[in-house]
């Protein structure tokens, strides 16, 4: 940060991780001005109005742009850290330290920043790639709810399925997640499918929709259970859409139906998701129609033609179940 011209460094951490680790960033202060935003550790800490609250403290402090905002958290403090340090006076330097699963291998590479706008995920951002990533240190993984690092799992299930058999496989040996289970191979090999994808597309015209698939629903589900008041992470989401988007690929895309009971067996050891309907469809449709890659008025899938072969942009109107 030095050779930016940093002056003050601010670290915005979520109130879970600052609790765990209060001395993290202390070295800083030998370098740097280094003070430090907590934020409540929800997804509904992902709104404008907690954007608002953190450039107004930046504002407070006299950041200036060769000033460094650290991104200290998982998904949603990269998300909202990011869009914050990309529009804060059109732009100061950002720098990712990932602390759950998700974030270590999806959130924290690829620039994408934004808050959400009535329960539609992601409605309001931009494209900022940031000034660095710390590498994953998995210690941050001990401390990690359950629920977080099948967050994370779920992501990764995606990265093996869009694009690397090998890892799939690995895996789909997996009998019981653990942090110690979790391979820093695996993290790894998640970047490297998001970073070669991203460097194809950085701005997400046609390339980067491989990343979508199990996001279509994945998100209308997260924007259901956060408008009746029941969060659900990210990633559990996204594993519900996974299956339920497998499915859909069966139907309109010719994933192979042993494929299909695959993914399924894998879901469902670590998932446990409930059948799909039309009437889940009906309640989850209000979110579906607002998904930002909707196109002319069609709800936009990423699906599977076979593991290892995404299929973009495919279209569809009404309950194709």
């Amino acid at each position: 940060m030095q050779e930016w011209g940093t002056r003050q460094a601010v670290v915005l951490a979520d109130a879970n991780v600052a609790a765990l680790y209060p001395h993290f960033f202390d070295a800083l202060s030998d370098h740097f001005t280094c003070r430090t935003i907590t934020i409540p550790g929800s997804e509904s800490s992902k709104t404008i109005e907690q954007a608002v609250q953190v450039w107004q403290q930046l504002q407070a402090w006299q950041m200036e742009r060769n000033d460094t905002l650290i991104m200290f958290g998982g998904g949603m403090v990269c998300d909202l850290g990011g869009f914050v340090a990309a529009t804060y006076k059109r732009g100061i330097h950002g720098v990712y330290c990932p602390t759950t699963l998700l974030s270590m291998i999806d959130a924290a590479y690829g620039g994408k920043t934004a808050v959400n706008l009535h329960h539609v995920k992601n409605c309001i951002g931009v494209v900022r790639q940031p000034d660095h990533v710390m590498p994953a240190n998995t210690t941050f993984l001990q401390t990690l709810p359950m629920a977080e690092l099948k967050s994370g799992f779920g992501e990764m299930i995606k990265y093996a399925l869009i694009a690397s058999p090998l890892l799939l496989k690995q895996i789909n040996d997996l009998e019981v997640l653990t942090p110690e289970s979790v391979s820093p191979l695996w993290i790894q090999e998640c970047v490297r499918i998001k970073e070669n994808v991203v460097r194809k597309d950085p701005n997400d015209h046609h390339e980067r929709h491989v990343l979508n698939f199990g996001h279509t629903i994945g998100h209308a589900i997260e924007g259901y259970y956060a408008a009746s008041g029941r969060g659900v992470p990210h990633g559990v989401a996204v594993a519900a859409g996974l299956l339920y988007e497998s499915l859909l690929s069966e139907k309109l895309t010719g994933l192979p139906h042993n494929e299909f009971l695959m993914i399924e067996n894998l879901i469902q050891r670590h998932f446990k998701v409930k059948p799909f309907s039309k009437k889940k469809w009906n309640v989850l449709l209000p979110y579906l129609i607002q998904d930002k890659k909707n196109k002319d008025g069609r709800i936009n899938f990423t699906l599977l033609k076979g593991i290892g072969s995404p299929v973009t942009d495919v279209l569809v109107q009404d309950y194709p179940f």
